[in-house]
């Protein structure tokens, strides 16, 4: 006879098994301080990056802006005012960071433990089945 609340369970497993099982366990594959962390400097990266390369298309499009006035410009002022916005938008993106891929570990926990909880029902069916049989 079949039994359908087993069925259900196993396709529940196995559609998680196709579309997220995958990521869950590489995600939890790490512990999670190392996992976020990895992120952050993944996202610090990639921050550092767009940062360079939006200052670097502001200075292409003004070129003759900044060159006309390089020698009456406060270098030391201006740098520390690009400095500042660089390091505002690191901490915030490096923030949002943390939050987001904290949540995710979470979520990725919470679903390979449901999914172990499974198994595990289906494996202690299976014994008081065979049992059951003997």
């Amino acid at each position: 006879m079949i039994n359908q609340e087993k069925v259900l369970r196993m396709t529940k497993m196995a559609s998680y098994e196709e579309h997220g099982g995958r990521k869950d366990r590489a995600v939890v594959g790490y512990f999670r301080s190392d996992y976020i962390g990895k992120q952050t400097i993944i996202s610090l990266i990639v921050i550092t990056a767009a940062f360079l390369a939006g200052l670097g298309a502001y200075l292409v499009f003004h070129f003759s802006e900044v060159m006309g006035n390089i020698y009456s410009m406060d270098l030391v002022g201006t740098a520390k005012k690009i400095l500042t916005l660089y390091l505002m938008a690191a901490v915030l993106y490096v923030a949002v960071t943390y939050v987001i891929y904290t949540i995710r570990y979470a979520k990725a926990k919470k679903r390979l433990q449901l999914f172990l909880e499974y198994l595990d029902c289906l494996d202690q069916d299976g014994e008081e089945e065979t049992a059951e049989r003997k």
